[in-house]
């Protein structure tokens, strides 16, 4: 008896079914041979880093440590001067202040400034172009008619298609 029900809802279940494709479409995933691939490519601008280097000569000061011998020379001999305490402190600062001065005066006479040459550089940006691959004109092969799609990426040898079928009328 189980076998009598079962029959007959199976076969209703599968003649519902395939009533309901017959009045919309069908779509299926199938592969296709690809004929032809051709990048298509599209110049692109960018900024690149180009160092710029160069030599330049510049004048150099050589430091001298001559006005901090002159300063405490002139305080010493100042201290030695002066005949109380108060005027020991006067003499030794007016003789600090007075040797510096003294000092750094010889020194500029004496020490003349020389020249280096020194590399200096910088970075510029530069604008240059490249040609960049933005997709593919791609042709394959379904059922012996030749289809053409654009795609972002290369698809290889097969491509995968979808095959829609809808009835007439």
């Amino acid at each position: 008896m189980l076998k009598h029900v079962i029959l007959p809802l199976t076969l209703a279940c599968s003649s519902a079914a395939f009533a309901d494709h017959r009045g919309s479409s069908f779509s299926h995933t199938q592969y296709a041979k690809v004929t032809h691939v051709q990048p298509i490519y599209e110049r692109i601008a960018f900024n690149a880093p180009v160092e710029q280097c160069w030599q330049e000569t510049v004048s150099r000061q050589r430091n001298s440590s001559v006005p901090v011998f002159g300063a405490i020379l002139g305080g010493a001999l100042g201290n030695e001067l002066g005949h109380r305490k108060s005027n020991k402190r006067v003499g030794t600062v007016v003789g600090a202040v007075l040797g510096a001065t003294v000092a750094a005066d010889i020194s500029r006479q004496r020490s003349s400034g020389h020249y280096e040459t020194v590399n200096r550089c910088e970075v510029q940006q530069r604008q240059e172009w490249r040609d960049e691959v933005v997709g593919y004109d791609v042709s394959y092969r379904y059922q012996g008619e030749i289809y053409h799609t654009r795609l972002p990426y290369n698809p290889g040898k097969e491509i995968e298609i979808e095959v829609n079928v809808t009835p007439r009328g």
